[in-house]
């Protein structure tokens, strides 16, 4: 049934969380933990460039090493071991910050990943794929503008347009959605519901369990309950207690919460951080190798 008119608006003290506001609460649960093995990396990281630098243990080894194989084989060796280790740097500010989290806000932090890892996987193919669509207000505009609709993505143009404030637009895209199977039924009555939340219509909680009780038992209800408590956490910000809608959904995930939190939040941070550090970092360093080797291989 449509409902594209909506009830009509009523006044009460709730005021809705914005969309985007739940993974603010969850960046800031994990975000001293990163800071903490960032450091950590960092200051290991110096260290070791240091002793690389002044210590004549290593230039004695660097010198046995060239008379060994040769120079030119010996620079390209450094140059590797050199970008295996910035590799493993970068793995370890990706993955181990959220392996180290415990308690509520280690299980509440891997069920959001895993949902929110699933639909961005279905829609954009890569979990890290959402942080070039859904970063920033800036990032889904655009987005938008180069994407055309289809039915796949439509529930990704519809929370980009709840993020812009664009409630027309995103009014639109929930009724286009799909209905071809039950998770589909649901997602778009989710849609509707999370619609009228964010503008101030009641949002009918009863009527989403109803549609959750239809669709057979599978992945596919628990993708439609865990979305269900990523909602209902975002409703309880930001007095209420969050975590508890997605503590009651964690036992229908089969996964442990290391695999979750390597597969569905560590891998994508590492995508990100590929792109934009890692990548430039290793291109440098064959840059170097190739500067201080080239004399030796046009002579």
């Amino acid at each position: 049934m449509s409902t594209a008119e909506g009830p009509p608006l009523v006044v009460t003290d709730y005021r809705p969380a914005p969309i985007g506001a739940l993974g603010q609460v969850l960046l800031k649960v994990i975000t001293p933990v990163q800071t903490a093995v960032l450091v950590v990396t960092v200051v290991v990281t110096l260290f070791l460039l240091l002793f690389c630098l002044t210590a004549d243990a290593f230039s004695d080894a660097v010198v046995e090493v060239g008379e060994a194989i040769g120079v030119v084989p010996a620079i390209w060796l450094f140059a590797i071991a050199a970008s295996v280790l910035f590799s493993l740097a970068v793995a370890v500010v990706a993955f181990v910050p959220p392996l180290l989290l415990r308690g509520p806000n280690r299980d509440a932090v891997a069920v959001h990943s895993w949902i929110g890892a699933r639909e961005v996987r279905r829609t954009l193919g890569r979990a890290s794929r959402a942080a070039q669509v859904m970063g920033t207000p800036e990032a889904a505009r655009r987005w938008l503008e180069q994407t055309q609709p289809t039915d796949e993505l439509r529930p990704v143009r519809f929370e980009a347009f709840l993020l812009l404030g664009r409630f027309d637009e995103a009014r639109a895209e929930a009724e286009a959605m799909p209905e071809r199977t039950p998770l589909e039924s649901y997602r778009r009555l989710e849609a509707h519901a999370i619609l009228d939340d964010q503008t101030g219509r009641p949002f009918d909680e009863a009527r989403l369990r109803q549609a959750i009780d239809a669709i057979p038992q599978g992945m596919d209800r628990t993708e439609a309950a865990v979305s269900l408590a990523a909602t209902l956490a975002r409703r309880a910000l930001p007095d209420g207690d969050w975590r508890k809608p997605l503590l009651e959904v964690r036992g229908l995930i089969p996964e442990s919460d290391a695999v979750l939190l390597t597969r569905d939040f560590g891998l994508a941070i590492f995508e990100v951080l590929a792109r934009r550090i890692l990548v430039p970092f290793l291109v440098l360093f064959l840059l170097i190798a190739v500067v201080m080797t080239a004399p030796a291989l046009l002579g």
